[in-house]
Order: structure tokens, then sequence, then C-alpha cells
């Protein structure tokens, strides 16, 4: 069984037909197809059933599909390791959930590949869970990570700062003119948030849950700029870290009662092979990240 077949196959099943996973591959399609037949002919199985639409797993396919995922998150990581140790690894994959990127990324980003110029940058954007996921399994080498307690055991940290959640609203909306936000304020209001995987939904729901009060989630998005755009135009009401909305005049900040502190770190897997870029960027956040992140943010 070889690897690059097994890459074939996952590429496959991601794309959902051979034509789009061997544009993606950059391979021909026969050859992305031979290697499909070769495989199947390895395990003495059918993986696919083809139909004009394009293809549909086997339950049998279903099931190497599944293994597969590891094993190859597995190798590409002992690939990784090996080209670093050679030092041709100069990649570094990090994850980003949306508003801690929209505040402070631009910045971080012109600044590390300017005084690293060797290193490069893959960013993942997504939800605390899903970064989480992702690191668990080697898709990203480190995250910032948004947190009000105390991080899992396996993971080393590097705490940067403390940001502030606040309600946020258009100015012609009525909650606007309320100086200090509570759940029951908001309780037949229409909201928008984030999905459920990102932190701060998470931390909004249980603060509505605190006082029995079910939030009348109107939209949920994966998109800062949906966000914003659905609150700008008054459409529903949302929360975001205060330090996005200070600069916006067409929203209007609304703190919360008890105010919602959130803790950002830098975080990585502590028993993981630490890749030369990961060290670097580790040098880059402790010598810069108090310039780039002083006024109103608090830094750790």
């Amino acid at each position: 069984m070889e690897i690059s077949k097994l890459r074939y196959f996952n590429a496959i099943c991601t794309y959902q037909t051979v034509s789009a996973a061997a544009e993606y591959l950059h391979i021909s399609q026969p050859s992305l197809s031979n290697a499909i037949k070769e495989l199947e002919n390895e395990f003495g199985t059918q993986l696919f059933r083809r139909h004009h639409f394009g293809m549909a797993l086997t339950p049998e396919g279903e099931e190497l599909f599944k293994m597969s995922k590891d094993l190859i998150s597995c190798a590409e990581h002992i690939q990784n390791v090996m080209k670093d140790l050679g030092r041709e690894k100069k990649v570094l994959h990090l994850g980003v959930p949306p508003m801690i990127g929209y505040l402070i990324f631009s910045d971080i980003y012109r600044g590390f590949i300017t005084e690293y110029p060797d290193n490069k940058l893959e960013i993942t954007e997504g939800g605390r869970n899903e970064l989480i996921q992702k690191l668990s399994d080697n898709y990203i080498d480190m995250m910032f990570l948004p947190h009000n307690r105390s991080i899992d055991k396996n993971l080393a940290t590097q705490k940067l700062m403390q940001l502030e959640i606040v309600c946020c609203a258009s100015k012609n909306n009525p909650v606007s003119k309320i100086r200090a936000m509570r759940p029951m304020d908001l309780a037949n209001i229409p909201l928008v948030l984030f999905k459920n995987s990102f932190f701060q939904t998470e931390k909004i729901k249980k603060w509505f849950a605190a006082d029995n009060i079910t939030p009348r989630i109107l939209l949920q998005t994966e998109q800062l700029s949906t966000m914003q755009s659905v609150i700008s135009n008054n459409i529903a009401v949302g929360f975001m870290f205060k330090q996005l909305v200070e600069e916006r005049s067409d929203l209007v900040i609304i703190p919360l009662k008890i105010p919602m502190l959130v803790d950002v770190s830098l975080v990585w897997k502590k028993d993981a092979y630490t890749f030369k870029s990961m060290k670097d960027f580790r040098e880059y956040i402790a010598k810069k990240f108090n310039i780039l992140c002083q006024n109103n943010m608090h830094v750790n």
C-alpha cells in the first residue's frame, strides 16, 4: 500500500469527481483512475460506485476513508519533521479565529515575514474547537486560542493578551440606548452569532442560560464581515471584541453589565516536535507583541 495512492483516494473523496481531484493533485485523470483501480485490486474490493454525477463511496470505501485520514496525517507529519531536520520545512501552518485574525494578524504577518523572510505562513481560519482538533491531527502547527479557563495540559502556551466581548448594535436599534447589557434586555431581540464551534458563541450562550433566557438567534456565521454587515444594517444585534468596534462609527458598543473577558494565547502541542518555523514565530511574538497590542488591549 502506497501513501501516495491513499492521498489520491482521499482527494476523490473530498472533491467527489476524478476531474476535480486530478486538477487539485496536478496529475492526469487517467493516472488518477489507474491508481484507484490498483488500490481496489490490492484490497480486493470496490471503493467507489461510479455514476454520471460523479463517484460515491461504497461501505468499504467509507471505512478506508475514515482510517486513511489519520494515516496520511501521520505520514505528512513525519515528512515535515524530516524536512525540518534537513532545514527544508519553512512553512508554518497557523490556526487563527476570525475576530482575532482581523484584529491582530495583518500586523503580525507583515512583521514576521519581514523579519524572517525564509519562512512562510499558511493560515487556517475556524472556530476554537475546530482549530484544536486540527492541531491535534497535525493539520496546523500552532494556533491563537481564546480561553478563560485552564488550557489542556498537553498544550504549551504563550499568553498574549486579554480582550473584552461586548454587545454591539446599529445606532438605529433601540438597544443602543442601554448602558449596561443584561441577558433579559435581549430576550426578544434578533441576534447574529458565530457558529457553535466558536469560543465566543459558547460564552454568549452560557451568559443567556445563567439567566434562563433563550436567545432569539436569527443567523449564525463563520464570517466576521457577515456579522458586521448584519449588525450595521440593523438586521440583528451581535457580540464582538470591543477593539473591533471602537473605530466603527456605524456601530454602538454596549458593555455587558458583568464584563466578559477572554484571554488569548499562542498554543502548540507540548510533546510534539518543534519546527524551526515555530521557534522563529514564538521568538517574533515574544519580541513584538507588546508593541502591536498596546493601546486598548491588556497585554499579559
